[in-house]
């Protein structure tokens, strides 16, 4: 492995507000925690998904936006609220601060009506400027894509932990894998949209049962249905300390016999660089 990107990681201000970085009388600089990592692990990009939902994190985007302009390695996405509806001016104020693409968490109605109901000109700036969309989300809210997509092809959507398809303790078998990740696998028919294998504390359980095999079933499909060129790896730092190492979170890609060394390449690597490459800042 030449090098590795990793398409998934967070960076707060005073650290995650639900793991180890916030016990009373802990404080962890997680920029450094992550440069040190990346180094012992060679990784050179590094896509930070905002993320500002709640009051602990609410200045994420400014805090990213100051941060990531000294870090070479970090491409920040902007969090967005799409119930406050985005416009194309206030993206051209995200690119003038570095960002690269936005971030957008859908888990309730509301925010599926807004990212059905958001404005053509918006999708087709992001389509334009190739930026990257980053989404969590899960079971039928991923369905609001479909429609958006059918009228921008080229959206860059990448679909972050699997599609959060359902908790397993032991592997599924493929029919009900595919069940858990229908709404998931229905947007392969998007050539611009990715899917982060990453995340796999979260939907195993036990978290940190390593090498979550119960999940390598859904890893085999989202491999099958959308080819290895479109896999990203993610190592979610740093919520996945708290249950796993970080070289955990890609270790197991050499375990699965249903991805060869070129696809551990592309997945762990070559994709994410190739989709950075191509976004337009400025």
């Amino acid at each position: 492995m030449a090098y590795r990107a990793d398409a998934h990681i967070h960076l707060f201000d005073g650290g995650f507000g639900y793991s180890f970085t916030a016990r009373q009388g802990v404080r962890i600089d997680e920029t450094a925690c992550y440069e040190s990592l990346q180094k012992t692990h060679n990784v050179r990009d590094a896509l930070v998904v905002g993320y500002a939902a709640e009051p602990w994190c609410q200045s994420n985007n400014n805090f990213l936006a100051r941060i990531t302009r000294d870090l070479p390695w970090a491409h920040p996405t902007a969090y967005i609220d799409l119930t406050d509806p985005l416009t194309a001016d206030h993206l051209k104020r995200l690119q003038a601060d570095g960002f690269v693409g936005i971030s957008i968490y859908c888990f309730d109605e509301k925010t599926m009506a807004a990212i059905e109901k958001t404005n053509t000109d918006t999708w087709q700036w992001l389509v334009e400027h190739r930026w990257l969309i980053s989404v969590n989300s899960r079971g039928h809210y991923w369905s609001a894509w479909e429609s958006v997509l059918q009228q921008h092809k080229q959206l860059r959507v990448l679909v972050s932990h699997l599609g959060l398809p359902q908790k397993v303790s032991s592997p599924p078998d493929t029919e009900t894998a595919r069940a858990s990740m229908a709404t998931v696998l229905a947007l392969a028919d998007y050539e611009q949209v990715h899917i982060k294998v990453s995340g796999f504390y979260g939907i195993g359980e036990p978290a940190f049962d390593y090498p979550h095999e119960p999940v390598w079933p859904y890893v085999q499909l989202a491999h099958s249905t959308f080819g290895s060129s479109r896999l990203l790896w993610g190592s979610d730092f740093p919520p996945h300390l708290d249950s796993i190492s970080f070289p955990q979170t890609f270790d197991h890609f050499r375990q699965m016999s249903f991805l060869s060394d070129d696809d551990r390449t592309d997945l762990e690597g070559q994709n994410l660089t190739s989709l950075l490459r191509d976004v337009i800042t400025g």
